[in-house]
């Protein structure tokens, strides 16, 4: 029976003034000063006195924090953002000092000195224990007074330094202003309600360099130097950004050696499931090698593709550079397997899809969503909002929220926040989990409902496992998230299914007819999933290579992140940027926003979530099978439990790279 219960199904409440957002902050800091000044005078430190009261009291923080710091990446209301975006700097810096008070380390070091205790907690709580005891250590409370100021004030500038990369990104607004002969190649719905200024007698069309918009003109722009000035205009913006990174890697290294670590990477994944950075290296170096030799073959094959409509055209080929890969990618795929993304995206508009996507996942996991009845509270009228419950109505289990189309000052990617998870109230109880999902699609027009490209869909289906990986997790604790390596496994398994036919025929439908996508162009759209696969892999094993190289330095100064990001980019992911002058360096958001020494983590799940994709979702069992041994062995626990361990039991053995070597057509 449906628990019909007002406090289980209560929507995250978002601030709708500055003013609301400063008064939160301010309580959510009083509150947890309170809990630790009483923590802190406990004469016998026990779970039950200290540890429990902390982490319900950092259940709560985090849960109304995290609804006020999301609103800078997609309020409409410049107060609100800024205040959002300055809450977000006063609560880190409270974080950083409430974790380096020695007080609050001496009570949790007795609780886990005291062995009979421990020994008589559960898996999850003793784990609790260990986490936390770990986590105020690596923040030095071991070191001296003096090094423990350094710490701090390290920590405090990390902050800032991270905070102001992103708001950089995130409010770019760079864009170019081209002629309708310079944007020649276009289709004309690519005009449809596009801003534009006359520029003396020339009216010029405005393309965002952030926006999809700019990916449509990279692929369909005929004159190759409309291309290179709208590729230039995305990777040149943001050029404070270079020092903010500069300064970040310096600063992580001498954190790192404070402790003891030679470098920064050393110091992070010795609590991944990678556990060191050789690990890493083993494996980005491994599929480096093994993937270059096709990746020099394909990129051969882009080099005559655009060497042949040159040469036609009358004109001399001078070079393949990186503003030619999007459009020859593109006719690549056309060539070899007959694929015009143009005519797959006719199957994937927007609305359809992603009822089909949260269909695919529901069904999967033993859940069902519903569009909510009743107006909810959210930050901008365009707002979804979703009730997910168990399938067979036995409980209510959270809410997602979906804000699907650009904005200016909006987030301008496509990702997830964990707005409130399921863990242990104050009272005890457990909170409802709901999850917020920004992107950046274009609005519909009067003709035209949005139609996502096939990889769009594959964003798509990546942001919602990760929205979904919120809502089934029962951890009880929020400081038992899961290590970055494997948060990403279950987005990433779940991209299989963009691949599998079986899939395909319930996602694909055509948006004026809505016949299911033919067969034959199923299985084209299949074969072409190769077509310069190992150039898009190359890259990501790339980042994953600098990520790890700016962090292994051991001296300070030791390198230029923008020299050393455009050589490796270069000698690694075949990338050629001519006498363009760029800095991509300056908007790789990832390791300036919780992916330090953790890109490779994308790689790591590929191989893992191919792995049990394969054994587990295109063997013997039932989808339905396979779903509730993944929500109960991956899901559930999250952070809770030994990530190798859980891969293990949902596997029966040991993880293998044989079947993402299979999908790219390799042994």
């Amino acid at each position: 029976m449906i628990q019909d219960i007002d406090t289980l199904r209560s929507p995250v409440q978002f601030s709708t003034s500055a003013e609301d957002i400063q008064q939160a902050v301010e309580s959510a800091i009083n509150k947890s000063n309170a809990v630790i000044e009483r923590v802190v005078s406990e004469q016998a430190p026990t779970f039950k006195n200290t540890i429990e009261l902390l982490a319900k009291n950092n259940n709560e923080f985090r849960t109304v924090t995290r609804a006020l710091t999301f609103l800078q990446n997609a309020s409409a209301d410049e107060k609100i953002c800024k205040a959002s975006s300055k809450a977000d700097i006063i609560l880190d810096e409270f974080e950083v000092a409430r974790d380096m008070r020695t007080d609050v380390y001496k009570v949790v070091r007795a609780v886990y000195d005291n062995k009979d205790e421990m020994s008589q907690l559960d898996e999850e709580d003793r784990l609790l224990v260990e986490r936390l005891e770990h986590k105020l250590r690596a923040n030095g409370l071991q070191l001296t007074a003096e090094q423990r100021t350094q710490v701090e004030r390290v920590n405090k500038r990390l902050v800032e330094l991270e905070l102001e990369f992103i708001y950089n990104v995130d409010h770019a607004t760079n864009h170019v202003m081209l002629s309708r002969a310079e944007l020649d190649g276009l289709p004309a719905s690519f005009f449809e309600n596009r801003r534009s200024e006359f520029r003396g007698l020339t009216k010029k069309f405005i393309v965002l360099a952030q926006a999809a918009e700019a990916t449509a003109v990279l692929k369909h722009a005929t004159n190759e130097a409309t291309r290179k000035t709208v590729y230039v205009a995305q990777s040149s913006h943001c050029p404070k950004n270079i020092a903010l990174l500069q300064e970040a890697v310096h600063l992580r290294l001498e954190k790192a050696q404070l402790f003891g670590f030679a470098t920064y990477a050393d110091y992070v994944l010795n609590q991944r499931m990678a556990k060191t950075p050789a690990a890493v290296m083993e494996l980005e170096e491994s599929l480096s090698a093994k993937l270059r030799p096709l990746a020099e073959k394909e990129m051969a094959e882009l080099c005559a593709l655009k060497r042949t409509e040159v040469e036609a055209a009358g004109a001399v080929y001078d070079g393949f550079y990186e503003w030619d890969y999007i459009r020859y990618s593109s006719q690549a795929m056309a060539n070899q397997h007959r694929v015009d993304m143009d005519e797959i995206k006719e199957y994937f508009a927007l609305d359809s899809v992603l009822s089909k996507v949260l269909s695919l996942y529901t069904t999967t996991l033993g859940l069902k969503v519903i569009e909510a009845s009743s107006v909810l509270p959210v930050w901008h009228p365009s707002v979804k909002t979703f009730e997910v419950w168990e399938a067979d109505d036995s409980a209510f289990v959270g809410h997602i929220y979906l804000d699907l189309y650009e904005r200016e000052d909006k987030y301008q990617d496509i990702a997830v926040w964990p707005l409130r998870s399921a863990v242990v109230g104050e009272d005890g109880t457990r909170m409802t989990p709901a999850s917020a999902m920004l992107a950046s699609f274009s609005e519909p027009t009067e003709t035209t409902p949005v139609l996502l490209t096939h990889i769009n869909v594959k964003y798509l289906v990546h942001a919602l496992g990760h929205a979904f990986q919120n809502l089934c997790s029962k951890a009880k604790w929020s400081q038992l998230t899961a290590p970055r390596d494997f948060a990403e496994i279950s987005s990433q398994m779940f991209v299989q299914w963009v691949w599998e036919p079986k899939s395909l025929r319930t996602l694909a439908s055509h948006y004026q007819t809505g016949a299911t996508m033919p067969d034959e162009l199923i299985e084209r759209l299949v074969a072409s999933r190769n077509t310069s696969r190992a150039i898009r892999e190359l890259r990501q094993v790339f980042r994953g290579i600098y990520d790890m190289d700016i962090h292994r330095i051991t001296k300070a100064g030791a390198i230029d992140v923008v020299a050393h990001y455009n050589e490796l980019s270069e000698r690694v992911a075949l990338a050629n940027y001519g006498d363009a002058h760029v800095f991509k360096a300056a908007t790789f958001s990832h390791i300036m926003q919780g992916y330090d020494c953790g890109y490779y983590s994308f790689m790591w799940a590929s191989v893992i979530s191919a792995d049990m994709f394969s054994a587990r979702f295109s063997g013997q069992d039932s989808d339905a099978e396979a779903g509730a041994a993944f929500r109960s062995e991956i899901l559930q626990p999250g952070g809770a439990c030994d990530p190798s361990a859980s891969v293990e039991r949902f596997l029966g053995r040991a993880p293998s790279n044989r079947a993402f070597l299979q999908t790219i057509g390799l042994n």
